[in-house]
């Protein structure tokens, strides 16, 4: 009975706090996978000229990252809303520690 009192105590504290905690997930994926995401632009920019390829990268930091942000971030909130408020608090915990489990095989920790 204190466990589940606890976890929807936990439950209505973090609510308000959603749209953080969907920024700061889809902020780790990008950390964890950007390298991905710029080695895909280097493959897709490499016969560019040197100004064109410096350009393709400043744009994909700028605004490529910012609008992936951007447009990801309302999808993981959502999700995170289609979730019973029981599990809501184990679901983002258990999203943390596996992107901190992907992040330590990706050598980021």
């Amino acid at each position: 009975m204190f466990i589940i009192d606890f976890n929807l105590r936990l439950a209505h504290f973090i609510q308000p706090h959603l749209h953080d905690i969907a920024l700061a997930l889809v902020a780790t994926c990008l950390v964890v996978y950007g390298d991905v995401v710029n080695g895909f632009l280097k493959k897709l920019v490499s016969s560019w000229t040197f100004i064109l390829r410096v350009t393709a990268f400043i744009v994909m930091c700028t605004f490529g990252y910012g609008l992936l942000t951007l447009w990801s971030q309302p999808i993981v909130y959502w999700g995170l809303t289609r979730v019973d408020l029981v599990y809501r608090p184990i679901l983002v915990f258990a999203c943390f520690c596996l992107l901190g489990v992907l992040a330590e095989r990706k050598r980021h920790l």
